[in-house]
């Protein structure tokens, strides 16, 4: 009954230490004024990305700023601003923190 028990909990806990999440949080710290945007159109903006990553704790990326990501994408403008966050292994084995920009 114990060797089921313990078995069943290490089970459990792997299965937990196994699992990731990504988080898509709204721009609460970026000022760009999101009243006048149509939100119809952000399909047909140019975008741009940038990330700040790691796996192992080796960074991979590591400029997650809107100038970045506004220059990848080709981007003077930027319109609307949104935030990704990804975590594995409860971000000891990789993650990141992303931040995408729409505009013109």
């Amino acid at each position: 009954m114990l060797k089921k028990i313990i078995t069943t909990a290490v089970i459990g806990v792997g299965a937990l230490l196994l699992t990731g999440c990504t988080l898509k949080s709204p721009g609460m710290v970026n000022t760009v004024d999101i009243s006048k945007v149509d939100m119809n159109t952000i399909s047909t903006m140019k975008e741009g990305e940038a990330c700040h990553s790691w796996f192992l704790f080796i960074p991979t990326g590591l400029d997650a700023t809107v100038k970045t990501a506004a220059e990848n994408g080709h981007i003077t403008k930027v319109k609307y601003v949104e935030y990704t966050h990804s975590r594995y292994l409860m971000g000891l084995l990789a993650g990141s923190d992303c931040i995408k920009v729409y505009g013109e």
